[in-house]
């Protein structure tokens, strides 16, 4: 029972988508040696580099780059820094090991699978984690010979619905090795990361609680605008990207006023703050819920709250599913968010910047094959199919049906998926990119390798461009299948226009095909298929876009 809650937990998330002193002591991990005399800003082949907080050593890539793992960019948001947003990081002596990476931040294991395997790939789904001392990024930079001059950054926030995941999980090197530094992040999860509740609140200096992993999100994005120099990178050349609640973070960010001047370009793959249905609680309704959590929890005593909360031990709350939250993710009323995304853009406070956004064609394939074939009983007949339209669909239940009739697919699965995958990611992406480009210029794209490497089993649902597919052309993955050779060449494809577009606002340049600028008015999304990448005009058609929103309703 516990795994079947834990499953409905992923899949609502998945979709819905003060500086201390210099210490005599070296802390744990520092290797108490003087520093590398070499180190310093612009210097690409140091394996010592000094930050702000003290020297960090780190290694040899296989290609000759470099990595860092373990980096603190805030203090261990423990004991009474639970629930509280992130402070500075202590300063240290000597020269800390960077050779490792940190734990994750507290999460359940996502071995969900018959076999007792994970569903995502990452590392940190297998093991999961009871640390709340995780607040730690990681830094690839490219071999030598690519460096020429301040590198353009790419901070990469990690999927896994807010729930899920570590920066970890991600190899940068793909990415660094095409001119550019690439840092991937861990930020609080679950309840830790985005729990709010009256008692919280009142401690706060703006009255308000939630968004803590937002916050240390944005506390990463200053180490970078501090520190990133220090590994060659240019703190004015910033990209915010991620996927899936990586996206949606983006996509608050985008909208939040307190990282302004943070970033200078965005990437959402597969993720929109924007739809009523991923858009942020108020403080309000957020607190509301985390009442009804706190109270699960024992802690219904609205004096003692806070005290109640905090002495509750990592392992239960990381077992603490939503429930009447609908998602994890930020609320408006912190000043991180003061008002919604939607409202933010009707209003033009936001951080408009070049854009690169876009989904894959076929995106809940994944969750379909988790949660009927795998964990649900077997594939979708069509009776079910319909129950299951009914059930998600009330009041559009006859006209989803009619769109989409399971008698024009393969299998009731395929059907079922299409509805899902045009209504929460499609045409989701489509709208941001019309959104945005108003403002900013926009590159959209639809991934579509229907051989991708699959994550799970799936004997009942071709996976196609599932969910999450496109990551393995970005970051090695030593978990899925070896991409075959027409794979490799579009791994090498996308991870140009990535760099190039970080390092310029326009993923376009020499050896590529020509990727067009997002208009409205032409509706262009670049394909990212094997052998096969050119603009499509056909992406609303393709995935009924006029159905689920009409020109009335797009804004």
């Amino acid at each position: 029972m516990r795994s079947r809650t834990v499953l409905r937990t992923v899949l609502r998330v998945a979709v819905a988508l003060a500086a201390l002193p210099l210490s005599a002591m070296a802390p744990p991990g520092v290797v108490a040696a003087p520093a590398d005399p070499r180190t310093g800003p612009g210097h690409s082949s140091s394996l010592v580099v000094r930050t702000t907080h003290g020297s960090v050593r780190g290694v040899l890539g296989e290609d000759g780059g470099r990595v860092f793992q373990g980096i603190p960019f805030a203090a261990p948001p423990t004991g009474a820094l639970r629930w509280r947003p992130p402070r500075p990081a202590a300063s240290w002596r000597g020269i800390r090991d960077a050779t490792a990476p940190a734990s994750p931040c507290a999460q359940s294991p996502l071995t969900l699978l018959p076999d007792g395997g994970p569903v995502l790939p990452g590392d940190s789904n297998r093991t999961g984690s009871t640390s709340e001392d995780c607040l730690y990024l990681n830094v690839w930079t490219p071999p030598a010979r690519a460096v020429r001059g301040p590198l353009p950054v790419l901070v990469w926030l990690h999927g896994g619905g807010n729930a899920y995941g570590a920066g970890s999980d991600y190899d940068g090197a793909a990415l660094a090795a095409r001119g550019m530094v690439v840092v991937t992040v861990n930020y609080r999860l679950g309840a830790l990361g985005f729990l709010a509740h009256p008692a919280l609140s009142a401690e706060s200096a703006d009255r308000a609680s939630g968004d803590y992993g937002l916050m240390d999100q944005q506390a990463a994005l200053r180490w970078v605008r501090r520190d990133v120099g220090a590994f060659g990178g240019d703190r004015n050349r910033v990209t915010l990207g991620g996927q899936s609640a990586g996206s949606v973070d983006t996509c608050l960010h985008i909208a939040s006023p307190t990282a302004k001047g943070l970033f200078h370009r965005a990437v959402q793959q597969s993720g929109s703050c924007l739809p009523k249905a991923s858009a942020p609680l108020s403080l309000a309704e957020a607190e509301r819920r985390g009442q009804v959590l706190a109270a699960s929890l024992g802690c219904a005593d609205p004096q003692a709250a806070s005290s109640c909360l905090r002495a509750v031990p990592t392992t239960r709350l990381i077992r603490t599913v939503p429930g009447a939250l609908p998602l994890w993710s930020g609320n408006t009323g912190p000043r991180v968010l003061p008002a919604s995304p939607r409202t933010a853009w009707a209003t033009g406070r936001v951080n408009a910047v070049p854009t690169l956004s876009g989904s894959t064609h076929d995106e809940y394939r994944y969750f379909t094959a988790l949660s009927m074939d795998l964990l649900g009983g077997g594939p979708l007949t069509p009776e079910r199919y319909a129950a299951e339209i009914a059930a998600r669909y009330p009041a559009e239940a006859a006209a989803v049906l009619a769109m989409y009739p399971a008698a024009s697919y393969p299998s009731p699965n395929l059907a079922y998926s299409a509805v899902n995958t045009d209504q929460k990611f499609a045409c989701p992406a489509r709208a941001d990119s019309r959104l945005y480009s108003g403002r900013a210029p926009v590159y959209a794209y639809e991934f579509n390798d229907p051989q991708a490497p699959p994550f799970i089993p799936a004997p009942h649902t071709p996976q196609g461009a599932f969910h999450a597919s496109e990551l393995a052309y970005l970051f090695p993955m030593d978990a899925v299948p070896p991409l075959n050779p027409a794979q490799r060449r579009l791994s090498a494809t996308m991870t140009g226009y990535w760099a190039r577009f970080a390092a310029t606002g326009d993923p376009n340049g020499p050896g590529a095909p020509r990727w067009p600028r997002y208009t409205p008015d032409r509706d262009r999304a670049q394909v990212l298929a094997p052998d096969r990448t050119a603009p499509t005009t056909g992406f609303a058609a393709d995935h009924r876009c006029g159905f689920w929103q009409p020109p009335s309703a797009t804004g």
